[in-house]
């Protein structure tokens, strides 16, 4: 009898060291999984944004605006243009070739008490467009609408998209503004982000804006940068 529940005993324990490795290994898996889908997600973001760049109607008006505060998530770059929309992507009700294309970085909630910025993406509709066209001046950058914009990157804590220009003998890259000589070369792109394990540390904006202006060490190695030099077609 005492040998049984010795033997019981030993068995209980090594179940349960067992089911403690399983839930390890799950959680990591789990972890890892969420950091690559971010990954991958920020990835399919920067090839999405350049063919859609590379369909930009030349001589269409451009615009950009740039961070209004470097200590606040929600004021990073905003970029806007107008592309030729394929026979394919027209909409019978809502006819034209057309659309104005624009992203920003802005708060939405994910649950209640939890809110996150995200990388969102507007395209306004053929009407809408010719009107953009048709503004006397340079048109204001379009306003966001919480029901047609769509977040395609999450856990965003900065954002360039950064018109530039080649000036000067030799040619050299120097920042684009409305009033520029020449139209835009390239755009330069910088994204920053973390994955949603870490993401779910942060419920607030003030701690998102504390993360993007001033992580802490352990905080760092969470946080993924992507560069890119996009080509903008002729």
């Amino acid at each position: 009898m005492v040998e049984l529940l010795i033997s019981m005993a030993i068995s209980s324990i090594i179940m349960l060291a067992l089911f403690s490795l399983v839930g390890q290994s799950t959680e990591s898996y789990t972890r890892t999984q969420r950091a690559v889908n971010t990954v991958s997600q920020a990835r399919a973001f920067i090839q999405f944004f350049g063919r859609e760049l590379s369909t930009r109607l030349p001589g269409t008006p451009m615009l950009h605006e740039k961070a209004t505060s470097s200590g606040v998530v929600e004021a990073s770059e905003k970029i806007a243009f107008v592309r030729a929309v394929s026979s394919d992507e027209q909409q019978a009700a809502k006819p034209g070739d057309l659309n104005l294309i624009s992203y920003r970085v802005a708060f939405s909630q994910d649950s209640p008490g939890f809110e996150s910025p995200k990388l969102f993406r507007a395209a306004r509709d053929p009407a809408l467009t010719q009107t953009f066209l048709e503004t006397a001046g340079t048109p204001a950058f379009p306003a966001a609408d919480p029901v047609l914009d769509e977040p395609i990157v999450a856990n965003v804590i900065g954002f360039t998209a950064k018109p530039r220009f080649y000036s000067g003998s030799p040619p050299v890259l120097t920042d684009w503004t409305a009033t520029s000589p020449l139209p835009p070369s390239v755009i330069e792109m910088n994204i920053r982000f973390i994955d949603d394990s870490t993401a779910r540390r942060f419920k607030t904006r003030a701690e998102w804006d504390r993360l993007a202006t001033a992580p802490r060490e352990n905080e760092r190695q969470f946080i993924r940068t992507f560069t890119r030099s996009i080509a903008i077609a002729k």
